[in-house]
């Protein structure tokens, strides 16, 4: 009796104990689907030049960040955090792929003649580089025809958030894609044009707006190394992010809060990685000849972009002072390519360069190049790099900067490491593990907590145009105009915000004005003169215009509108309020012209 009692006793105390688990279970799928609301997961994608990746981390531990790790060339020779920022169009204008899958695919159907009207765009990024980007932008293709930018881009978030959400159904159950919130991490040089430009793409790619938030580069390997727990408390620092296709640079100082200041307003220039592949790429059109590149870029994708891919291997191993030479692998094809068209040897055509003994074949299908050579191509991106970098450093307010922190894929260059060092006695230098991934980590732990910038330096001096009353002491002659009665100056500039003026994140200005019609435009200017006068002067430049439209129930003028401006976010926010209805727009730039 006693053992049927303690045999009921165990089969209970397991069968509440099941119960109990399985309660456990439910109510933890029905707190993640009930938090949606509240960020649960932040995504960040690094949409580069050259790469592109995505990472996430849950809000019960965001500093655990997890990142794809599956991209991998069709060859199996380059394995990656990330895939190349590829997209590939069919022969209807349509999305087919994106990344590796793409370059390989566009390959195969150039080895087998069956990829005319198809249509593969890369490294299309540096196109928002143009301050005066628009709409109507277009990029071009391999083969050099132009598509409208804004669908690729487009295109190619919507295939980045699709791969996300398909990893994180596996990640962890009863997630939906209302549980996320958004980042996107764009370089701190870029114009509010292109970050508007970016927005737009990412909300007709399906990511809402209001969960959606955009992150400077450096700033978020500035994020990112703070949390690998060094101590920064009361230090300025210097965070140099070089990518594929710039190097952007920012100056922070660590705040008694925790917080981030940021000191010196974003800087830097198209001095990225890709410029040594160009390099590259100029030193075998010299060597084989521009027919046999172009031959082997049209007919033999694969074995171009498996060289494209050799080449990137050895450029991330590549050391300053390395004296061994470097060996390529070259197409077989390619080299009979050259020979058919110069009706010559390689031997012999390389011979016939400059380059003496430096350059010389290795077996069938290698070329060596002594390392001076490959030293040449790194040269000047990274020279124009370090040469800012001392500028800024030369500063009299940069004077207390003693560390330098270095991400980005290019910093991953030994080459890259050793030349900032060399030249920059003095400077405290570090370089994050990983560093290609630092600003990608540390866009997802921004997402968590987007107040750890307290305030940021503007770049421009910003403003719009208006009218003021004539001033024979300030204003010229030939400027006066008559206009309600009154002699006035037009395209006065009124300033909101001054370059390298330090702006708080929350900081607010606004701008009143009483409407003439139903319908009206703001102009935005900007300039990095201090004190512009008119916004005509030399330097100034109209960034857009915002579209203002007045309530066709209420006479005009007992209509006003406070037009507030709000600079110190990551992008420029407006929002124009009626007084009298009290109805209240978010406007953006028009970016139509």
């Amino acid at each position: 009796m006693n053992m049927r009692i303690q045999k009921f006793a165990i089969h209970f105390l397991v069968t509440t104990q099941v119960i109990r688990l399985f309660k456990q279970w439910v109510c933890a799928i029905i707190s993640v689907m009930a938090s949606g609301s509240q960020s649960l997961i932040v995504a960040a994608f690094d949409f580069g030049t050259t790469y592109s990746g995505y990472a996430f981390s849950f809000k019960d531990s965001p500093d655990n960040v997890i990142t794809n790790k599956s991209w991998t060339a069709g060859s199996g020779k380059l394995i990656s955090h990330k895939t190349p920022t590829s997209v590939l169009l069919n022969e209807d204008g349509e999305f087919d792929s994106f990344g590796f899958d793409a370059e390989d695919k566009y390959s195969s159907l150039a080895e087998d003649g069956k990829h005319h009207g198809w249509r593969l765009f890369r490294r299309f990024k540096m196109v928002l580089q143009n301050q005066r980007i628009s709409r109507s932008a277009t990029v071009e293709d391999l083969e050099g025809k132009t598509f409208l930018a804004k669908p690729i881009f487009t295109m190619s978030l919507k295939y980045l958030q699709k791969h996300l959400l398909d990893a994180l159904s596996m990640s962890k159950i009863g997630t939906r894609e209302t549980d996320l919130k958004y980042v996107i991490t764009v370089p701190a040089i870029w114009g509010i044009a292109a970050k508007q430009f970016m927005r737009e793409a990412a909300i007709e790619a399906g990511i809402e707006s209001d969960r959606l938030k955009l992150a400077l580069e450096p700033e978020a390997a500035a994020v990112c190394y703070e949390a690998l727990g060094h101590t920064l408390a009361g230090k300025t620092f210097m965070v140099v992010d070089i990518g594929g296709g710039t190097a952007d640079i920012s100056v922070y100082e660590k705040q008694s809060d925790d917080s981030l200041k940021n000191i010196h307003a974003p800087s830097g220039g198209p001095w990225g990685g890709i410029y040594v592949d160009a390099n590259f790429i100029a030193f075998m059109t010299e060597v084989f000849g521009t027919m046999a590149i172009n031959a082997l870029q049209s007919e033999d994708m694969y074995d171009y972009f498996d060289m494209i891919r050799d080449f990137e291997v050895k450029k991330r191993k590549f050391e300053f002072d390395s004296k061994t030479d470097i060996t390529f692998r070259i197409p077989v094809v390619l080299k009979e390519i050259s020979e058919n068209q110069c009706h010559q040897s390689l031997s012999d055509r390389l011979e016939s360069l400059k380059y003496g003994k430096r350059v010389f074949t290795r077996g069938r299908d290698k070329l060596a190049v002594d390392s001076s050579i490959m030293q040449s191509w790194f040269t000047d991106p990274v020279s124009k790099t370090v040469n800012h970098i001392s500028s800024i450093l030369k500063e009299e307010r940069m004077k207390d900067v003693g560390l330098i922190v270095v991400v980005g894929g290019f910093a991953e260059s030994p080459y890259v490491q050793q030349r900032i060092k060399e030249e920059l006695p003095g400077k405290q230098l570090l370089i994050p593990g990983e560093a290609g991934l630092a600003v990608l980590k540390g866009a997802v732990m921004f997402g968590h907590k987007p107040d750890i910038i307290s305030s940021r330096v503007m770049d421009y001096t910003y403003g719009v145009r208006g009218w003021k009353q004539y001033d024979e002491e300030i204003h010229p002659a030939e400027r006066k105009v008559y206009k309600h009665g009154k002699w006035r100056v037009n395209n006065i500039f009124k300033v909101f915000v001054r370059a390298n003026e330090e702006v708080q994140v929350d900081s607010k200005l606004t701008h009143e004005a009483n409407p003439h019609s139903t319908q009206s435009c703001i102009a935005i200017y900007r300039t990095k003169d201090r004190d512009p006068a008119f916004t005509t002067d030399f330097g100034c430049e109209q960034l857009g215009e915002l579209v203002i439209y007045r309530d066709k129930t209420i006479p005009l003028e007992e209509q006003q509108n406070k037009t507030t401006f709000m600079f110190g976010d990551t992008e420029l926010h407006v929002m124009c309020e009626n007084v009298k209805t009290g109805k209240v727009e978010t406007l953006t730039l028009d970016l139509s012209h």
